[in-house]
């Protein structure tokens, strides 16, 4: 069976390995994770690295489905929105893994609070882009958005998240954002912020583009040719 087509089992296993541990992770958060008191009331769902962790849960169950049940049309659905869920992917892990590392304090208020179990965190911030960022380069066809449309959705939902935690954050309680490095003083700073972090999402993107173009397109191409040869 070639590889990058719909019943592949090896990409349907990373899909619901990956699902596992995705779902396992967030029903610990769920279950475990008291927030402090400035972000008990935008709840979990305010951090970016939960509700991209849920997107890709997403991807992962209509990936697994499609293969399990060699549906065409889930089947191009997933590969429709993986795009999406591996910039998301990317944005969570190059912003949070550098300020985790070197500069705890500005992703959270306390340093010195107990951090989520490393198994966790993993689960969280490393497997699910681990899991795209493979099935991608092993396993799928060429993404068909255009870097145009793919600057406009860095556009859109980075907008969405802006507009979302000024929707969930009590303020006036004494709420503050999810994230140390994006409490500043005016909304311009702010703003400047959410650009580079959606620019992010966009180098990201053109990234694992120009990787298939140049890495596993030509591959495609030679197995092609070869199997053309053998029919002559």
């Amino acid at each position: 069976m070639p590889r990058r087509t719909v019943g592949n089992p090896l990409s349907a296993s990373i899909y619901i390995g990956a699902f596992a541990l995705g779902c396992y992770a967030l029903n610990y958060l769920v279950n475990n994770v008291i927030l402090p008191p400035h972000l008990a009331g935008g709840g979990h769902w305010q951090f970016l690295t939960n509700l991209s962790l849920l997107f890709s849960l997403m991807v992962f169950a209509v990936g697994f489905v499609g293969h399990l049940s060699k549906s065409a049309a889930l089947y191009n659905l997933k590969n429709s929105l993986h795009p999406i869920a591996l910039v998301l992917e990317c944005v969570v892990t190059s912003v949070y893994w550098p300020l985790r590392i070197f500069l705890l304090h500005h992703l959270v208020k306390d340093p010195s609070r107990e951090m989520i179990p490393l198994s966790i965190d993993l689960c969280l911030h490393l497997v699910p882009v681990v899991a795209l960022m493979v099935d991608y380069i092993f396993f799928m066809p060429r993404w068909t958005i255009t870097p145009s449309n793919a600057f406009c959705a860095c556009i859109v939902l980075t907008s969405l998240y802006w507009f979302f935690l000024k929707s969930v954050i009590d303020f006036e309680n004494g709420g503050e954002y999810p994230y140390m490095f994006l409490n500043v003083e005016t909304d311009l700073v702010r703003a400047l912020i959410f650009a580079a972090v959606g620019l992010v999402g966009f180098v990201s993107f053109l990234f694992f583009r120009t990787v298939y173009d140049v890495i596993v397109h030509p591959e495609i191409e030679a197995v092609e040719e070869a199997k053309m040869k053998k029919n002559l």
